[in-house]
């Protein structure tokens, strides 16, 4: 910093401190406390970068991004992902910043492969494992939640539309019901455990004018399952949401794997769900 002091002192030869006098002591003995100032424009300068910055929730607020369950470390890979984002909407934009957000995952396309001419698309049923429904069987009786022709259910995955979710009370107490009599502790219509929060889910279209708008989110080989961490399962949905285009219906093609803790030791166990399993859950 004496050379800092250099520049803002009169030009003039009482205000030389190039020889050790009196005065450049002063600056000297100055400079420690005003060295701050320096290190801190450097820390300013380094707050524009993700891997550096001191800022991180501040930058996390500026580009909409909610905390989740995420460590420093991954919180940061996250904002340099979305901070080298240029837009696009092709696959292997859509792959390139999933990827470069922390997920493992790939992005496959519709049509089967190899390739044909004109290409076929891809089953999203069969891709899914689902059991398909015949006309005549058992499930498929007047009044069965199933019963429409090549319905299908257990998939490995699951279709990604929105996120929008149906809301009801969990009732616990309903009229005409045995503790609902006269005195009973519990003897109020409509008592409930709270409200649940139920996932609308959409139905694929049986169509295959429509499977060419489907893509599907997976492991590096297609058909295979990718491994997610569960406490990022959010904020993957969040994300892919946001860079598909929304003329896409998404397969999703996941297995989250859950942490628990076995014992004080901090022993963990690793469980995997499916996400169809995942979403009963929660």
């Amino acid at each position: 910093m004496i050379e800092l002091f250099k520049h803002l002192l009169p030009r003039a030869q009482a205000w030389s401190i190039t020889i050790d006098k009196q005065l450049r002591r002063l600056f000297v003995g100055l400079s420690p406390s005003v060295d701050s100032l320096r290190t801190f424009f450097d820390m300013v300068w380094l707050d524009m970068f993700p891997a550096t910055t001191r800022e991180l929730t501040a930058w996390e607020a500026q580009f909409g991004l909610f905390r989740y369950n995420l460590s420093e470390p991954q919180r940061r890979e996250r904002l340099a992902a979305l901070w080298a984002a240029t837009g696009g909407q092709s696959p292997r934009y859509i792959q390139d910043t999933l990827r470069n957000a922390g997920f493992d995952v790939y992005v496959h396309e519709w049509w089967e492969m190899p390739a044909a001419h004109p290409p076929v698309a891809r089953n999203p049923f069969i891709v899914l494992g689902g059991i398909e429904y015949g006309c005549g069987d058992t499930l498929m009786e007047c009044g069965e939640l199933v019963a429409e022709c090549g319905d299908s259910t257990e998939y490995a995955g699951w279709v990604l539309v929105n996120k929008l979710y149906n809301t009801y009370l969990n009732l616990t107490c309903l009229c005409g019901e045995a503790h609902m009599e006269c005195g009973e502790a519990l003897a109020a219509c409509g008592e409930n455990d709270g409200i649940i929060f139920e996932r609308v889910q959409y139905a694929i279209p049986h169509d295959p004018a429509f499977w060419p708008y489907f893509i599907y989110i997976g492991g590096e080989t297609f058909g295979t399952l990718a491994k997610i961490a569960a406490d990022r399962f959010d904020e993957l949905e969040d994300l892919i949401l946001k860079i598909v285009p929304e003329h896409l219906w998404i397969i999703m093609l996941v297995d989250f794997q859950f942490y628990i803790i076995e014992d004080a030791t901090l022993n963990y166990v690793i469980e995997d769900f499916s996400g169809d399993y995942l979403l009963e859950v929660l």
